[in-house]
């Protein structure tokens, strides 16, 4: 084997994972949870890097304290590599479902199992059932070293079923990219397998977190840092796209913004306000579909968008009252209990816009602009009344 080679495989994958640590860490990210899972996934990662260079360095070596070291440096290794795969299998399931709960036991469940198999390497290191060292001091697999490197490669099976099970629910660019890290990771076990080297299979795996890590950042991007929906960004080329097709599909827009939003900033202060703009988001999420798109905007005007389709004009419209009498729906019950500091109005207008119909988007979204005003000027009175009632049993 050509040590310098593999030693710069090793260190520039070393460099890269901890650079994207380095980077990630600097920057401010609204999802703690995303930044923990991708930190342990990366922490893991180099440990395993680490050791699979340190085992196969001093492999070779004779004496008998070499061959202890080696049980253990392997054992590390093994371990390290296992906990990339699952806590990659873990990040992706996040990914796809953006569900803390569902990720959180799934990441329990995963943790529990690994800790277990790293019981299971402790006996391994006396009989050599995964792996032994030769007398020349090498690494030689066991008479279990199969389900050994069925444990290890599991995840991908993991991922490709998780997969197999949301392409109905999930945004087909989360699916593509869920994808292309399987694919890369499939590249670096099928080289480990054929070649049984760690040699190759570093770039692959480098590959595959540097990949994600790409991922993440496109999304903060266009993802709000206060409410963790898409932005006016994500909207500008949402739009951009949709307007650029010429077709038959019409979307479906509903504009919201809260009434006298201005008042609970005033009366209550910003960081109820902030609240008040995440509690309208949470909402919008919970009542659209993963198909659907929904941004905020800025201040707290909001949007959401229903996936194109040929249908016709009516059903659409239907399709429309259903998701805002969601959204009425679910503010009136946090409303009425009375939880938080303020009480939550909404004004909204709605629109179908046909990709044919050769009206400018801007100008459609100007008019529902002027639609979501006349509402909120013909209510006026009526808002006006609840609201200071509300603000009035605050003090």
């Amino acid at each position: 084997m050509n040590w310098f080679n593999y030693f710069n495989t090793t260190i520039g994958s070393c460099m890269i994972i901890t650079l994207i640590a380095v980077d990630y860490l600097r920057k401010y990210i609204t999802d703690r949870f995303q930044r923990k899972l991708l930190i342990v996934m990366l922490g893991s990662m180099f440990v395993a890097a680490i050791f699979d260079y340190i085992s196969l360095t001093i492999e070779r070596n004779p004496g008998e304290k070499i061959k202890n070291i080696l049980s253990y440096t392997w054992s590390v290794y093994l371990l390290a590599r296992n906990c990339c795969y699952y806590f990659s299998a873990v990040l992706i399931d996040y990914f796809a479902h953006l569900n803390h709960v569902r990720t959180k036991t799934f990441f329990k469940t995963v943790a529990v199992f690994l800790f277990l198999y790293g019981i299971t390497l402790i006996p391994n290191i006396k009989y050599g059932y995964y792996f032994y060292i030769s007398r020349e001091n090498v690494y030689m697999p066991g008479i279990y070293y199969s389900f050994q490197t069925l444990i290890s490669y599991f995840p991908i099976v993991i991922i490709l079923i998780d997969v197999g099970l949301i392409t109905r629910t999930v945004k087909r660019s989360r699916i593509i990219y869920t994808i292309i890290f399987v694919i890369l990771s499939a590249v670096g076990a099928t080289l480990d397998i054929i070649f049984k080297t760690t040699n190759l299979i570093w770039p692959c795996i480098t590959a595959a977190a540097l990949y994600i890590y790409f991922f993440i950042i496109r999304t903060d991007s266009k993802t709000d840092s206060l409410t963790g929906i898409e932005n006016r960004n994500s909207f500008n080329e949402y739009i951009k796209n949709i307007s650029s097709q010429i077709n038959d599909k019409k979307y479906a827009f509903i504009m919201f913004d809260i009434i006298r939003f201005k008042e609970i900033n005033n009366a209550l202060g910003h960081v109820n306000g902030d609240n008040a703009l995440r509690d309208l988001a949470l909402i919008i999420k919970a009542c659209t579909k993963a198909a659907d798109f929904a941004a905020r905007l800025g201040g707290d005007d909001f949007i959401i968008v229903t996936s194109g389709a040929s249908y016709n004009d009516d059903f659409r419209a239907n399709d429309v009252q259903m998701i805002i009498d969601r959204v009425h729906d679910a503010i009136n019950r946090q409303n009425k209990k009375l939880l938080k500091p303020y009480q939550i109005y909404i004004s909204y207008s709605y629109g179908v816009y046909a990709s044919d119909s050769g009206l400018h988007i801007q100008d459609f979204l100007l008019q529902l602009d002027n639609e979501m005003n006349k509402y909120k000027e013909s209510h006026c009175d009526e808002f006006s009344t609840v609201i200071t009632a509300d603000l009035v049993k605050l003090f």
